[in-house]
């Protein structure tokens, strides 16, 4: 038994302890408050974890500590800060607020909401939190909803903020982007110079300011700006290079290389200078001109040598000296102590390696990297690549808030992003990020480009056109831009601005150019049904030889359609007789003579150029085709086994193999082959699509179906009978009937004469337990059967059809 005046004394104790920290905690944090208003503020963040220390719960140290954080831009740790105040408070409307606005300028809709919505609750009238809301209202009105009242409303709502606090810059960009997209460009450029007096640093609405400078054709005003920029950001590499890319536009590259040029050799003397300089010349002169001014540097002691010395290692690899390259890294990294430096060139290690083959090697650097600095940018979008790549989107997403967090202007993370959100099915997000990373590059080509695929694929050309010419004003000989704007002008049939691009595309130098005007001319006449004009073209650059040979073949396949059998084999005969020696022309031939019915003189032709060539896919599958056609089952197969003896990894083959095994039965063989398609190549929809549906259909445990619904995701929400139906399965498997429904009902309409597809909505309805639907359905697989082969699901089929009938009465069984 313990005595009472032992226990009264033992708990005095314990409360006097107790006291005692909650007043050593509070005097640290009153020492860290005062130490910030002396503008102190690496010590009085240590004040404050002293504080947490002893007291893990104290609010206002939590709040003080994840404010002092952002505002001295360290976003990823005043999040979790924020985040901790939050999860202790659920109350805490600073933190709430905080939450809201960081998330949403990181694009974490999800988490936006989440905090909005708290903090809403709290405070209904916060300006801040209203403006979150009425952003994220917009944007659901934009890419969820498309309901344009709810624009309207979202759009009234931020214009109102901006009357009551000028200083609102979340509201203040929903009224640009509105006013852009409805393409008033001269009220958007008094709208963001509005906001550049209220904010003077925000880089990103200078890059808008340049595109609404660009609709508005004010060419000197933009050089203005660029100059202005650069002032204003010293340390953003990608202004000097978006003035770069405007002079160059302007056809005047000596005066972007003098501009360059100065700049490195301006003292004292800058790397990130010397490196842009040096990567222009490797871009608009050459690797080798560059190179050597980086040795003529290297010779008068530049500062951040190692750097340099590693970028001339990277010339050195591309020019081919790739072992001398990596040895020349490696001995720098191991005489380098542990840094930023270090650690960066590490990563471009990293990416050589990878390069070539060496995958581990590569894979060991950057996880050292990382071990070093978890959060270095370069290592981890490599990481995120790979995540990506192996279908692991959550982890990359992860990996790469951390790199926006630190960097909110990377367009590469941005464009990892994208992928990250397309593999993941979240194609809006996709375009989100999309356009962002072309705002946050400077409008550059390729950010510009794979925005403006996008925006084609889903026919929002006039988006997509004023992606192409903002891009096009800093980069006007970009190939790719100009071809893509052909494409946009093909679409909407406006021949007189594709005959322009046409044009712009013959004044560049190289054979991509030319390819691409031929190109584009010849699917204008054929689009315009200019079929006279269309022949006469392909015959003119059928007679350039060699070149002309693509052109030649259109013609033949253009006479094949037409039923002009003779002329088909007339022409490629004479192909032939003008160049006896190409390849190209001899298999041209030998393809008229299988399609004529030739197939012994055809099968001889390709047996023979597969011979001679045996790295060409073209000759070992036209052999494989014209043998299975004739049904020599196994000359087929042997073709491709020859094929692959020689090209083991082609895709092509590998592909026709698989599709071979799959119809003989040995799924397993097939899976296995597309598990190493998959494998090199996670990006080729049709490879992921392919392997989703074979593991759907034939493999029944747990870890087979979720593996197919990882590689699956992507194919949500496509516009492709075979990915519709794909996804969809895999969805009714895993028992989202919605999911499979809203996928199956496409897809089934899509492919109205494949069993399959039929029978897999028909297998959702009846899971609906919608039986005259149903019925409705089945009876469609046995219309899609027909005569066919029966398919292992055509038993359960007739029994379905007879249970339904009997279920929903003679009136819907004779529907």
């Amino acid at each position: 038994m313990i005595k009472p005046t032992f226990l009264a004394l033992a708990l005095a104790g314990l409360l006097s302890f107790c006291d005692t920290a909650e007043e050593r905690a509070e005097n640290h944090f009153q020492s860290g408050m005062g130490l910030l208003e002396q503008g102190d503020v690496d010590r009085a963040l240590v004040e404050f974890r002293n504080v947490f220390k002893l007291n893990g719960a104290h609010r206002e140290a939590r709040l003080r500590y994840a404010e002092a954080e952002a505002a001295r831009g360290n976003i990823r740790e005043a999040y979790g800060q924020y985040l901790r105040l939050v999860e202790q408070y659920p109350d805490s409307l600073p933190g709430q607020r905080a939450l809201a606005k960081l998330s949403l300028e990181v694009n974490d809709w999800e988490s936006a909401r989440r905090h909005a919505s708290a903090a809403a609750e709290l405070a209904p009238g916060d300006p801040l939190v209203r403006a979150v809301n009425a952003t994220l209202a917009y944007r659901e009105a934009l890419t969820g909803t498309g309901d344009a009242q709810a624009r309207r409303e979202a759009v009234t709502e931020a214009q109102a903020l901006v009357e009551e606090d000028p200083d609102l810059m979340i509201a203040r960009r929903v009224v640009i982007d509105d006013l852009i997209r409805n393409q008033d460009w001269t009220a958007a450029l008094s709208a963001i110079d509005a906001a550049l007096a209220r904010d003077p640093e925000a880089r990103e609405l200078y890059m808008i300011r340049l595109g609404v400078l660009n609709q508005l054709g004010e060419t000197a005003e933009i050089r203005a700006q660029l100059e202005e920029m650069i002032e204003r950001f010293p340390d953003d590499p990608n202004m000097p290079a978006t003035l770069v890319r405007w002079y160059i536009s302007q056809g005047d590259v000596d005066a972007a290389q003098s501009f360059l040029k100065e700049r490195a050799d301006e003292e004292p003397r800058e790397i990130e200078d010397i490196v842009t300089y040096i990567r222009f010349l490797a871009e608009a002169r050459d690797n080798r001109t560059a190179l050597d001014e980086l040795n003529r540097i290297l010779e008068a002691d530049p500062p951040a040598a190692e750097r340099l010395i590693a970028l001339r290692a990277g010339f050195r690899f591309d020019l081919g000296e790739r072992d001398g390259a990596i040895s020349e890294l490696e001995a720098l990294i191991e005489g380098m102590e542990p840094s930023d430096e270090r650690r960066s060139i590490m990563v471009m290690l990293a990416r050589m390696l990878e390069t070539t083959g060496n995958n581990v090697g590569a894979r060991a650097l950057v996880e050292e990297t990382l071990q070093e600095d978890e959060g270095q940018p370069e290592a981890l979008k490599m990481r995120a690549r790979w995540l990506i790549e192996s279908d692991r989107t959550d982890e990359a997403i992860v990996a790469l808030r951390s790199v926006l967090g630190e960097s909110p202007n990377d367009a590469d993370a941005m464009t990892l992003m994208a992928q990250a959100h397309e593999r993941a099915g979240n194609r809006d997000l996709m375009a989100d990020m999309l356009s962002r990373a072309v705002e946050a590059s400077g409008k550059a080509p390729g950010e510009s480009l794979r925005y403006a695929r996008y925006l084609i694929s889903q026919d929002n050309l006039r988006t997509a056109e004023t992606v192409l010419i903002n891009a096009l004003r800093l980069a006007s000989g970009n190939v790719g831009l100009l071809n893509a704007l052909g494409a946009v002008y093909l679409g909407e049939q406006d021949w007189p601005r594709l005959t322009q691009v046409i044009e712009a595309l013959r004044d560049q130098e190289g054979a991509d150019a030319e390819r691409a005007a031929n190109e584009l001319t010849a699917r204008q006449l054929a689009a315009r049904e200019q079929d006279d004009e269309f022949m006469s073209f392909l015959d003119k650059l059928a007679g350039e030889g060699a070149r002309g040979m693509g052109a030649a073949a259109t013609i033949v396949r253009t006479r094949l359609a037409q039923g002009d059998v003779e002329g088909a084999r007339q022409y490629a005969r004479e192909t032939l007789e003008a160049n006896p020696d190409d390849a190209n022309a001899q298999f041209l031939m030998a393809s008229v003579q299988a399609v004529t019915g030739e197939h012994e003189a055809a099968e001889t032709a390709f047996r023979e150029l597969a011979d001679k060539a045996p790295q060409d896919e073209r000759f070992w599958l036209a052999l494989y085709n014209i043998t299975a056609a004739q049904g020599k089952a196994e000359a087929a197969r042997q073709a491709l086994r020859d094929g692959l003896a020689a090209s083991p990894d082609n895709l092509r083959l590998n592909w026709a193999l698989a599709g071979v095994l799959e119809r003989e039965g040995d799924v397993d063989g097939a899976i296995e082959i597309y598990e190493r398609l998959y494998a090199a190549n996670s990006n080729n929809l049709i490879i992921a699509n392919n392997l989703a549906s074979l593991l759907a259909d034939n493999r029944d445990d747990a870890e087979s179906l979720d593996r197919a619904y990882e590689i699956a995701r992507r194919l949500r929400d496509r516009d492709v009978p075979a990915f519709q139906d794909t996804y969809g399965w895999i969805a009714f498997r895993r028992g989202d009937l919605d999911s499979a429904l809203s996928a199956l009902e496409p897809a089934a309409e899509g492919l109205p004469n494949d069993p399959a597809v039929q029978y897999h909505l028909a297998r959702t309805y009846a899971a609906r337990d919608e039986p005259a639907k149903a019925l409705a359905q089945f009876r469609k697989v046995v219309g899609a059967v027909g005569e066919g082969p029966r398919p292992a699901f055509m038993d359960e089929t007739e029994t379905e059809i007879e249970r339904l009938e009997s279920a929903v009465g003679d009136d819907a069984a004779e529907n």
